[in-house]
């Protein structure tokens, strides 16, 4: 079991909570409320003009934090969140767009079946190991070819759209709590 500040902030004496409010730079605002709530059981009071005085020392933390992954200072994060996941779209559709250009088209002139097409090999195959064997044989190509010519691109598209969906989605599961 980890000890949080919640279990451990009932145990210290009244001078290391008085700690938390003088230095609340080294301390999360969660534990500088429950510090404060603390000594207030105690029957100490934290004046609102003492409690202001730390909101504004947290609030000018806060604003002069270095920068950070999606967050670096100036823009807000949601928007840093947004760039990123735009970026990502713009890269994956940019490359998909090209792959599609550059790939050949697979369709020949003529009738030109594989050996694998025919219903004598499927025969076989199926005489061989059942029809599992067959959709497993079908399940094979199909999922070759996602990684072939145009259907590449296809899959690439899809691709960066799924990991944009799931960039943005965990990066904003912590926008809407207060820090």
């Amino acid at each position: 079991m980890t000890d949080t500040f919640h279990t451990r902030i009932p145990t210290l004496p009244d001078a290391e909570l008085q700690k938390y409010l003088q230095h609340p730079e080294k301390y999360k605002r969660e534990a500088i409320e429950a510090a404060a709530a603390e000594l207030r059981n105690r029957g100490q009071e934290v004046s609102d003009l003492e409690w202001n005085a730390l909101r504004e020392r947290r609030t000018q933390r806060d604003d002069a934090a270095g920068p950070g992954f999606l967050h670096d200072g100036t823009a807000p994060r949601l928007g840093r969140i947004h760039f990123i996941t735009g970026a990502i779209l713009a890269a994956g559709f940019a490359g998909a767009a090209l792959i599609y250009r550059l790939a050949t088209s697979a369709e020949t002139a003529g009738i030109d079946l594989e050996s694998e097409d025919s219903k004598r090999y499927l025969r076989e195959l199926e005489a061989v190991g059942g029809k599992a064997n067959v959709l497993a044989s079908e399940m094979r190509h199909w999922l070759g070819g996602l990684f072939q010519g145009r259907t590449l691109a296809f899959t690439v598209a899809w691709s960066a759209l799924l990991l944009a969906v799931a960039f943005w989605f965990i990066a904003t599961q912590g926008h809407g709590r207060k820090r």
